[in-house]
């Protein structure tokens, strides 16, 4: 009774390393790679778009009912969750994402002051308790805007539309306490609707009809119409950085477009900045992110299980 016991113990054991095997090859496979033309979901009306190269998802900024709500789709459009505020916005326009960090911009309407909320390591699936709201005045009366862009040392610029359209920037380290005072930069323009600052430096904006490229100051390098039939406002950079995607078109239907324009000889060297704080939370981080491992920290939890299971295999046989 005892070797058979023990046979069982054994088979089981094997059983359970081979699961275990096979769940280890499925999670160390890399991410399926879809073109860079996908659908959103039927119900999304994206205010904005953006893009988070690091862990290869796009986020998009929701109408739901003035309430912040960011959404994480991958790139080939399956949604991986939403996050939401409670934060009020007055007219949620656009969003931009740098280094860990989300950026939504409640600009629309025409105001002397406007609001960009600063969202730390967004994940799907977890609350936002309180984004870091950065208070911005123009210094030329009310404006309405549409784009936010924000840069590789985490610059927030605004662009604005009307007849003196421009791009109004942000100081370099804003304050929550008080209005920060805007400085117009350049004028671009009017009927801008989004924009991003690629990682190479460049900056793109849009129209309805066109895509524009500038480099870091604001000269113009190459434009391009927007393929027939896109009727979105958004843009952002593609997962391959030679394009831009303007979602979202009849449909929910995301259209890829190349950069217009000569790409710089010396792109912008991209800047390593540790974030504030936190502004997520209802559950932590290592909760939250299990489903989303890399292959690699997979392997090795798959590995460690193997090791341990052909320890006890073996221990067992010997008895």
């Amino acid at each position: 009774m005892k070797l058979r016991a023990q046979n069982k113990i054994v088979t089981g054991a094997l059983i359970l390393l081979l699961i275990l095997m096979v769940a280890g090859a499925l999670l160390s496979a890399p991410p399926v790679r879809a073109d860079e033309v996908f659908r959103l979901p039927a119900t999304s009306a994206p205010l904005g778009m953006a893009t988070d190269h690091t862990r290869g998802r796009y986020w998009t900024l929701d109408k739901a009912s003035g309430r912040l709500t960011l959404t994480a789709i991958k790139p080939d459009g399956t949604v991986e969750g939403s996050m939401s505020s409670r934060d009020s916005l007055t007219s949620a326009q656009a969003l931009a994402f740098e280094s860990g960090e989300a950026y939504v911009a409640d600009i629309g309407g025409r105001r002397s002051q406007v609001t960009v909320y600063q969202v730390t390591e967004p994940w799907p699936g977890t609350e936002i308790l309180k984004a870091i709201a950065y208070p911005l005045a123009y210094p030329d009366g009310s404006h309405d805007a549409a784009a936010i862009l924000v840069d590789a040392d985490h610059r927030i610029s605004l662009v604005t539309k009307g007849p003196q359209a421009g791009v109004y920037q942000a100081p370099a380290q804003p304050t929550r306490d008080a209005p920060n005072p805007l400085t117009r930069v350049a004028d671009v323009p009017d009927g801008v609707t989004d924009g991003v600052v690629l990682q190479d430096g460049r900056i793109v904006l849009r129209t309805a009809t066109t895509v524009l490229t500038l480099d870091a100051g604001f000269a113009p390098l190459g434009q391009a119409e927007i393929p027939a039939g896109e009727r979105g406002q958004s843009v952002t950079q593609a997962m391959d950085p030679a394009q831009v995607l303007t979602a979202a078109g009849t449909g929910g239907v995301v259209n890829a477009v190349p950069v217009p324009g000569p790409a710089p000889a010396t792109p912008t060297p991209r800047a390593t900045r540790i974030p504030k704080s936190q502004t997520q939370a209802t559950a932590g981080p290592e909760e939250n992110r299990t489903f989303a491992q890399t292959g690699t920290t997979a392997s090795i939890a798959v590995a460690a299980g193997l090791a341990a299971l052909a320890g006890l295999v073996v221990v067992l046989r010997r008895r």
